[in-house]
C-alpha cells in the first residue's frame, strides 16, 4: 500500500512534467500536420499494443518495460501509415541506447552501492555495531536521493530555479536527508521510551496485553531486564510478533529494515514519476488533437489524464503487481535486507543519473540490473549465497527482447 501511495505521489507531482514529449522523440510530428486524426490513431494503437503485451507479461510475472512497448508500437504504426520521412532516427538511436543502457547502468550502480555497504558494514570488524553506527549516514543518503528527484525532475518552478546548479540541488537534498533522519531518530527514541505494563504488578511473566496496533509484544528470554520495582519492560527489550509468529531479524540486518522501507518508497516515487508518461504522453496527444485540431510534439498534459494514469498504476500494483514483485524479490537471487536496500538505491541512482544525462531508461530494467549488480558484487567479496539464478535471468532477458516486436506487432494489428 505504501509503495502504491508513493507511485501515485510521483505520478501526480513529477509525472506531468516528464510526460509530454514521448511522441516527439521518435517521430517527425510535422509529417502529420495534414492529418492530426491519423496521428491520434497512431498513439491509440501504440497504447493498446503496449498495454496488451505488458499485461500478458505481468500475468506471467516477467518485469518487462512498458516504455519499450509504447515506443516500439509508435514506430511500427507510424511506418504502417506510409508517411515519408516520419521516423526521427536520431531520436530512435537515443531511445535504443536507453534500452541497452537501462540494465547496464542499473548493474553498475547496484555494484557500486553494494560495495559501499559491504566495506562500511559487512566487512567491518564488528558488522552488527557497524550496521547500527552507519545507519544514519545511509538514511541521509537514501532520503537525499528522493529530494534530488523532486528538485531535478519536479515542477518547473523548482527545476528552472535549480537550472544547472547541481551543487545547490545536492546541498538542499542533503539538508532534507538530515531533517528526515533526525525526525526518524526522534520517533525511534520516543518509541523506545514507551513502557508496556503488565496486568498486575505481581506478575512479571513473559506475556503482556496486546497493544491497540494488534502487534503482540512478548518478553525476551531473560526476565531480569524488567524493572524490579514495577515489572515494566521497555519495547526495546521485547521480541515483536505479528499475530503469534515472531519476526526474527539478526542484529546485522535489523538496522537495514527502515533503510529498506525508505529506499523502496524512493524507487516507487521515481517509477511513478518516470513511467506514467508511457500512457499519459500518447493520451495527451489524443486529447490535444481533439481539443485544438492540430499536432503538437509537446502537447499540454491535462491533470485529469495524469490522475487517470496514477489510478491505473495503483490499480495494477494492487491487483496483479504481486506477480512481478515475487519474481524480483525471490526468484532471481536470495535477498536479505541489506541486499534489498543496495538493490533499491542502485536502481534509484541509475534512474536519476540517466534522467539528468537525458538518457531514457526503464525503471524496471534498472531495478533488475541493480539486483544482478548487487549479486555480482557480493560474489566478488566472497559471499557464497549471493549467486543469481541464471535460468530465471535468461527468461527475463528473453522477455525484454520479445516485448519489443510483440508490442509493435500488436499495435500494427490494432491499426
Amino acid at each position: 500500500m505504501a509503495g502504491s501511495l508513493f507511485e501515485c505521489i510521483g505520478a501526480l507531482s513529477i509525472g506531468p512534467f516528464v510526460s509530454s514529449s514521448i511522441a516527439g522523440k521518435e517521430l517527425h510530428t510535422e509529417v502529420f500536420d495534414d492529418g492530426p486524426a491519423l496521428f491520434s490513431l497512431v498513439m491509440l494503437a501504440s497504447l493498446l499494443g503496449a498495454g496488451s503485451t505488458t499485461l500478458l507479461a505481468t500475468l506471467y510475472g516477467y518485469p518487462i518495460s512498458a516504455t519499450h512497448g509504447v515506443i516500439s508500437g509508435i514506430i511500427a504504426v507510424a511506418l504502417c501509415t506510409g508517411k515519408s520521412g516520419v521516423l526521427d532516427f536520431d531520436g530512435i538511436a537515443l531511445v535504443v541506447a536507453g534500452w541497452v543502457a537501462s540494465p547496464v547502468v542499473g548493474l553498475l550502480a547496484g555494484m557500486l552501492v553494494s560495495a559501499c555497504v559491504h566495506f562500511m558494514v559487512i566487512a567491518a570488524p564488528n558488522p552488527q555495531d557497524a550496521a547500527r553506527a552507519r545507519q544514519p549516514v545511509l538514511l541521509i543518503a537514501t532520503s537525499a536521493i528522493s529530494f534530488l528527484f523532486i528538485l531535478l525532475k519536479g515542477p518547473p518552478a523548482l527545476s528552472d530555479w535549480i537550472d544547472s546548479r547541481y551543487w545547490l540541488a545536492l546541498l538542499l537534498a542533503l539538508a532534507g536527508g538530515l531533517v528526515v533522519t533526525a525526525a526518524m531518530h526522534a520517533a525511534s527514541r520516543a518509541q523506545e521510551r514507551v513502557v508496556v505494563k503488565p496486568e498486575s504488578t505481581q506478575n512479571t511473566g513473559a506475556q503482556f496485553d496486546e497493544p491497540p496496533s494488534g502487534i503482540l509484544l512478548t518478553a525476551g528470554p531473560k526476565s531480569d531486564q524488567a524493572n524490579p520495582d514495577t515489572g515494566a519492560v521497555r519495547t526495546a527489550d521485547v521480541v515483536p510478533t505479528v499475530g503469534r509468529v515472531p519476526m526474527q531479524f539478526d542484529e546485522l540486518q535489523r538496522p537495514f529494515v527502515p533503510l529498506l522501507v525508505v529506499a523502496g518508497l524512493t524507487v516507487s516515487l521515481a517509477h511513478g514519476a518516470n513511467d506514467v508518461g508511457n500512457a499519459v504522453g500518447p493520451l495527451s496527444v489524443i486529447i490535444d488533437v481533439k481539443k485544438y485540431g492540430f499536432v503538437d510534439s509537446s502537447p499540454e498534459v491535462p491533470f485529469l489524464a495524469v490522475m487517470g494514469g496514477a489510478a491505473g498504476f495503483v490499480t495494477g500494483i494492487l491487483l496483479i503487481g504481486s506477480r512481478t514483485i515475487s519474481t524480483v524479490a525471490s526468484k532471481i537471487a536470495v535477498l536479505k535486507p541489506h541486499r534489498s536496500f543496495a538493490t533499491q538505491i542502485g536502481a534509484a541512482v541509475a534512474v536519476l543519473g540517466s534522467s539528468v544525462a537525458g538518457l531514457p531508461v526503464s525503471t524496471s530494467h534498472c531495478l533488475v540490473g541493480s539486483l544482478i549488480g548487487v549479486s555480482f558484487a557480493e560474489q566478488l567479496c566472497g559471499i557464497e549465497d549471493a549467486k543469481p539464478d541464471l535460468t530465471m535471468l535468461k527468461k527475463i532477458v528473453i522477455g525484454w527482447v520479445v516485448t519489443i516486436p510483440a508490442a509493435a506487432a500488436a499495435a500494427a494489428a490494432v491499426y
